[in-house]
């Protein structure tokens, strides 16, 4: 099994070992702190597996950059975060102000 440790010292495991964890789990008569410590994984990465799971959060979206014709002003603008935020611009909106609005909202 391929385990990075990243700067902090903590093991990294990929999506395919936790998709495994999370199936040995199910497949298992222990509790979660008996297969994870039976699998060398930490509990917490065990029950966040879980919960990511039981929430149904859909994968990471890649993001895309998007580059607006001159002049933007006269055009609607949507920003949609997989969070679930939305931003909306609307005609005449200073655009120039949009990316200070984004760094104030969680990612």
């Amino acid at each position: 099994m391929e385990i990075t440790k990243a700067g902090s010292g903590r093991r990294r495991r990929t999506r395919k070992q936790r998709q495994g964890l999370l199936a040995r789990f199910r497949e298992s008569q222990f509790s979660q702190s008996e297969c994870a410590a039976q699998r060398g994984a930490g509990l917490f990465t065990l029950i966040k597996g879980l919960r990511l799971e039981r929430d149904g959060v859909p994968a990471k979206v890649a993001l895309q950059e998007v580059r607006l014709p001159d002049p933007v002003k006269h055009r609607p603008i949507e920003v949609v975060s997989p969070l679930g935020w939305i931003v909306r611009l609307h005609h005449g909106s200073n655009v120039g102000q949009l990316p200070e609005l984004l760094r104030v909202l969680p990612c």
